[in-house]
Formats: structure tokens, C-alpha cells, sequence
């Protein structure tokens, strides 16, 4: 993609690596297993329809047994005074407690994998997302999901800007 900004071009290659479940085996992130370390994320906002604008989902995943009954899925949307891009993770459906969803987060500069959340469904039928991590801060991004005693992941979405 390339975006021309104030007559500078700045050229971005977004690569999206498929993952089926973590830990990751992509090859795009050195393997081990996701969110190896907690980040303290309760201090960053939350999903806000009056505050995130371009809310679009990057993708949804319903892995294996949940099929039908409940979803991961990894969002993006424009926040913030300068309209950066945030990630967030939810996860929808049949939930119940005992179910959570986080987000995993790889730091620029390398790994492990930090893991923001788990956020739990406290009764049926709750919808759960995760604080919004903010994309200059993170090189990659990806929602997981714990539904029915079973783990899984989306794919990371990531990205490296010249």
C-alpha cells in the first residue's frame, strides 16, 4: 500500500500469515507459544462506537468444535487525536462462562508474544472484547479465544512501514 502524505511517500507491505490455532507455525514470527508473556493492557481504551471510526473486521474465526456456536474476531478502527489504527479482539456467540477472549500483541523489536486479557464471559450469550492495542506499538496482532475448554487463534495481521 502506499500512502502520500504531506508530499513524502511512504511505502507500508502488510503481511498477513494464516494461523489455524497458536501456537504460531507460520514462519512469519519466530515459533513458541502465543501470549507467553501478560501485558498490562487495562489502562488502554476500549471499543467506543462515539470514539472509533472505519470499524472494520479483519477477519473471524470459528475453529473446529466451534463451528456454529462461537466466534474470534480480530477488528480495526481508526481512534485517537491523530486517527491511528486500533486492534481489538471479541468474541461472540454461544458464549459462556468459562470462556474468554484476548489479544496476543508481538513488541517492534522482537518477541515473545505478550498476551493482553483474558477477559471472561461472566453469563450466556455475552459478547467480550478486549482494550483497543494501538498499531505503532505492535508489529503484529491477533485475537484468541478460549470457548468450551479449547484455545485457539485467528491469523496474525502484521505489518513492517519504511
Amino acid at each position: 500500500m502506499i500512502r502520500s502524505r504531506r508530499g513524502r511517500t511512504t511505502t507500508a507491505i502488510v503481511a498477513a500469515t494464516v494461523l489455524l490455532a497458536f501456537p504460531s507455525s507460520s514462519g512469519a514470527v519466530p515459533a513458541g507459544p502465543a501470549g507467553d508473556r501478560p501485558i498490562d493492557c487495562r489502562d488502554w481504551p476500549r471499543p467506543d462506537p462515539l470514539t472509533v471510526r472505519n470499524v472494520k473486521p479483519v477477519y473471524s474465526a470459528a475453529s473446529g468444535k466451534w463451528a456454529g456456536e462461537a466466534n474470534v474476531t480480530l477488528w480495526r478502527g481508526d481512534a485517537g487525536p491523530r486517527g491511528e489504527w486500533h486492534y481489538w479482539a471479541t468474541l461472540t456467540g454461544r458464549t459462556r462462562p468459562g470462556d474468554a477472549v484476548w489479544l496476543d500483541v508481538w513488541p517492534p523489536g522482537g518477541g515473545p508474544w505478550h498476551r493482553c486479557g483474558p477477559f471472561p464471559v461472566a453469563r450466556d450469550g455475552q459478547k467480550v472484547a478486549s482494550p483497543m492495542a494501538v498499531w505503532r506499538d505492535f508489529t503484529l496482532v491477533k485475537a484468541c479465544a478460549r470457548h468450551n475448554d479449547s484455545s485457539a487463534c485467528g491469523r496474525d495481521k502484521g505489518a513492517m512501514v519504511d
